[in-house]
């Protein structure tokens, strides 16, 4: 059963395409952000024995790709962990269906880019993805108990 909107506004400039939290319901973009600088680094320094521009270009590529998935991802992960009044069966769904996405949408990228293995280039996403998952989904369903126990 889903958590009912306080009377009192969450926050003063809460506007329609906000989650309970007050936040963007759609798009996390410190988040894509992050992860863009993140892994537009490493896909760089992993690419770098090819020379400046070839890393530099793999790790725009990188950036970018990441910039709009972490956004939007991250985003799906919260807005699921803080649906549903179950701690347990929100944050199992927030993780599943979030990392099931992420997943997915890496084995489809290499797999239509032509990667010579894409099953070993999406590994790393299946190993780190659901603890990332894991650790968000947990952090906003604390930050909604902190504001509901506030009103």
């Amino acid at each position: 059963m889903p958590f009912k909107k306080p009377e009192i506004p969450i926050a003063p400039d809460k506007k329609k395409g906000h989650n309970a939290l007050g936040n963007n319901r759609f798009f996390d973009a410190k988040m894509g952000i992050a992860g863009a600088f993140l892994m537009g680094g490493i896909v760089y320094f992993i690419n770098a024995d090819h020379g400046f521009y070839p890393a530099l270009t793999a790790g725009l590529k990188q950036a970018f790709y990441t910039f709009f998935m972490a956004s939007i991802n991250m985003k799906i992960c919260e807005n699921i962990a803080i649906r549903y009044k179950s701690v347990k069966l929100s944050v199992f769904l927030a993780v599943l269906i979030a990392s099931i996405i992420t997943i997915g949408a890496t084995f489809l990228v290499h797999t239509i880019k032509g990667t010579p293995e894409p099953i070993a280039s999406t590994i790393p996403t299946v190993i780190l993805s659901p603890p990332t998952l894991l650790y968000w989904a947990l952090r906003k369903r604390k930050q909604l108990h902190r504001l509901f126990d506030n009103f």
